[in-house]
């Protein structure tokens, strides 16, 4: 399967979540056993806007929904390419005149 790749540049602001996936173990005596979960254990989510005319924001938003959260493509955020899905629900706002903005949750997965 040929991964497509989402070719727009999303607005500055971008904001980048890591989640650390992690196994602990308590013991009776207070101390914790820490251990990674995983090869993969970190992971970024990206929450993103685009602001654009509503032909532009069509587009992204088409890419978007033939993807159904489940396929997923390559794009680059904050100069760095990565593999990822969209996770959650698209949502777009019409700011004005022809002006439209797209707000989406991008997800990183691992392939094999």
């Amino acid at each position: 399967m040929a991964l497509r790749t989402f070719d727009w540049c999303v607005d500055a602001g971008a904001t980048r979540t890591t989640a650390l996936k992690t196994n602990t173990v308590q013991f009776g005596d207070g101390y914790d056993q820490v251990s990674s979960f995983g090869i993969n254990n970190v992971r970024e989510t990206w929450q993103v806007t685009k602001t654009a005319y509503k032909s532009e924001i069509d587009a992204i938003h088409n890419f978007l929904i033939e993807h159904k959260g489940v396929t997923p493509f390559y794009a680059t955020i904050a100069g760095d390419t990565k593999t990822y899905r969209t996770e959650g629900e698209p949502s777009t706002a019409h700011i004005g005149g022809k002006v439209w903005r797209i707000s989406f949750n991008l997800k990183q997965v691992f392939i094999p």
